[in-house]
């Protein structure tokens, strides 16, 4: 079922259950108000004949008879008996019919009686006491009319609710399809947009704060993630396979011009070392392009880390890898060492921070590199600061990107992947990054760690 029909479905349901408790309560009220003033005129009824029939002793017959025609039978199947205290019908000498036994009992016990048959009859009864005696008059009667009417009030409430509901459901539809039009048009949109047309952007209205303009919102956000994945997907397999093919292209030409004629045992040795450089080469990119692609999906074995320790043996790793390196590590003198406890992946946090040592070592040609732990609002700040050959202005904006390489670094080896895949880890464990460079001058890495 479409929503649209759900929509209308409820809306109809729920405002036919409110109609039909407001219909029911107008006609129990108007049955109940019925009922009452029938009560009310057959109590009168009754008062009436015991004060005309008690009034026969102090009148003529001829006065009598004059008062009795004004106060005719005006009540549907009336039927009056009075009883004196020995229970014996007086005055109305007519014995086709008596009202039981224990209803004239209750009247003398209760001093008054009403009942209502389900038939519709309604019985009253009164106690009256008098100079000439104590009487219990019984007034029945069936209100003929008022329950003709209740009966024609109830058909005409089913008739109304029946059109209601009727009118509810139709409106619901055409109040619910107006409703979900902006969602039919996105819904419309989105249909058109595919894998080659990422671009596009469904309209959302500036200021407007509805749960459509919201989902519009929230496509054209997954849309920008799914374009940019997709920009970097390609430019991650163009640039992967360019930087491929040149150690390979390298090895295969070795190969080919040891094969062409016979060579000395040197001659051998010598390509042999160029091949293995280039395998060399090729291992380390691959192993890059393996911690990169490991960067990207979401790592959830954090555990506690050390920043301190971590970064000494970051330190220690790359002084021993590169003998003639000059690294100087210095610590901010805290009291409790716990401040510089994170939580976090130390396999990942050791390549990250091992790739910018790098770089600041490889780039500045073994001059000085300083590291630096610190705290700053409670919050751990590592730096690492050379002064190499630093990042021209128009590059520092790129240098996170896979494979790009600064214009001033022709002739030091790399791929372009550190440092993208040193900000792809660091992101993943809430580190801000900021870097500082000056061409010829020297760089200098912020990186923020939030607890």
């Amino acid at each position: 079922m479409k929503i649209r029909d759900k929509l209308s479905l409820q809306f109809t349901i729920i405002s036919a259950l409110l109609l039909l408790v407001i219909l029911a309560g107008v006609f129990l009220l108007a049955s109940a108000n019925r009922n009452h003033d029938f009560r009310e005129r057959l109590k009168d009824r009754a008062f009436i004949n015991a004060e005309l029939f008690l009034a026969q002793d102090n009148l003529s017959a001829d006065k009598f008879l004059e008062v009795q025609k004004k106060f005719p039978q005006s009540l549907p199947r009336e039927i009056v008996r009075i009883y004196d205290d020995r229970d014996q019908p007086v005055f109305i000498k007519d014995s086709s019919f008596h009202f039981p036994q224990e209803t004239i009992e209750e009247v003398k016990q209760q001093k008054s009686l009403y009942s209502n048959d389900p038939g519709g009859r309604q019985t009253v009864g009164i106690y009256y006491p008098d100079n000439s005696g104590n009487f219990i008059v019984i007034a029945s009667a069936v209100d003929t009319y008022g329950l003709n009417q209740i009966r024609e009030l109830f058909l005409v409430l089913l008739v109304a609710f029946l059109i209601s509901v009727f009118i509810l459901f139709f409106s619901g539809r055409l109040f619910s399809k107006i409703a979900l039009l902006p969602m039919v048009k996105v819904i419309n949109d989105v249909k058109f947009i595919r894998s080659t047309s990422l671009d596009k952007r469904l309209n959302v209205k500036p200021g407007k704060k509805d749960e459509i303009n919201e989902l519009a919102s929230t496509f054209n956000n997954l849309l920008e993630h799914l374009e940019q994945s997709f920009e970097a997907q390609k430019s991650f397999v163009a640039n992967a396979s360019h930087e491929l093919r040149t150690p390979i292209t390298a090895i295969i030409g070795n190969i080919e011009v040891a094969l062409t004629h016979e060579r000395t045992n040197e001659e051998y040795k010598v390509l042999i070392r160029e091949v293995l450089a280039e395998s060399e080469k090729l291992n380390d990119l691959i192993n890059n392009l393996f911690e990169l692609a490991q960067a990207n999906i979401d790592i959830t074995d954090f555990q506690p880390i050390r920043l301190d320790e971590l970064i000494w043996l970051v330190k220690d790793e790359w002084s021993n890898k590169v003998p003639d390196s000059r690294i100087e590590l210095n610590y901010e003198q805290v009291e409790d060492k716990k401040k510089f406890t994170i939580i976090g992946n130390s396999y990942l946090l050791f390549i990250a921070l091992g790739n910018i040592l790098k770089n600041a070592i490889k780039f500045s040609d073994n001059k000085m590199v300083i590291c630096r732990l610190s705290l700053d609002d409670n919050e751990p700040v590592i730096s690492i600061s050379d002064s190499g050959i630093g990042i021209s202005k128009e590059d520092l904006q790129n240098i996170f990107q896979p494979f790009f390489r600064g214009r001033n670094t022709f002739g030091y080896n790399g791929y372009g992947i550190g440092l993208s895949l040193a900000e792809k880890i660091l992101k993943l464990h809430n580190v801000q990054i900021s870097v500082r460079s000056e061409l010829n001058r020297g760089s200098q890495f912020l990186l923020r760690f939030s607890i």
